[in-house]
């Protein structure tokens, strides 16, 4: 297990602890398992560190060798707004056509459920901690959760199955 530290022009500045931008409050750390790429992030990711973030990010393709995945730990992120999911999904959907899978760790009860509302599909399942990420098989061709193969239907906190 590695760590690579990563300085980013504009403000920031390398750490012992990895990538951190001074000025953002973000700051990331890279390193290596094996063929699995981890990026853990810490701080926040609001419309201030988007820049950031989507710099991080390219740092984290750059590194990734298909057919390793690419886990994306933001269990450290104090805030995440939905515009950096979407940017993350974007960003996982490349890295797929690449050969490389993206994992998430977060939060599965909030990050879960704001990935469900905004079908971001590429982005699940989300783990709850790391070594779940890290012990994920490989996909099976199986869909997993609520996306464009399936759909909710309800009201007033009654939901049904609407299988498409």
């Amino acid at each position: 297990m590695s760590t690579e530290l990563h300085g980013l022009g504009g403000g920031a500045s390398s750490s012992s602890d990895g990538w951190k931008n001074a000025l953002s409050g973000l700051d990331a750390t890279l390193e290596h398992r094996g063929d699995v790429t981890v990026l853990r992030v810490h701080g926040e990711v609001d419309a201030y560190t988007l820049p950031a973030w989507r710099r991080l990010l390219d740092e984290a393709a750059a590194a990734a060798t298909a057919p390793g995945p690419m886990v994306i730990d933001i269990s450290g992120l104090g805030f995440m707004s939905c515009r950096s999911l979407v940017i993350l999904a974007e960003e996982a959907e490349a890295w797929l056509r690449r050969g490389i899978r993206v994992r998430v760790v977060g939060d599965r009860l909030v990050v879960g459920r704001v990935v469900a509302v905004l079908d971001l599909h590429v982005l699940r399942p989300v783990h709850s901690r790391l070594e779940d990420a890290l012990a994920d098989p490989p996909p099976s061709g199986r869909f997993h959760g609520i996306g464009p193969r399936a759909s909710w239907r309800g009201h007033a906190g009654t939901a049904e199955r609407n299988p498409l």
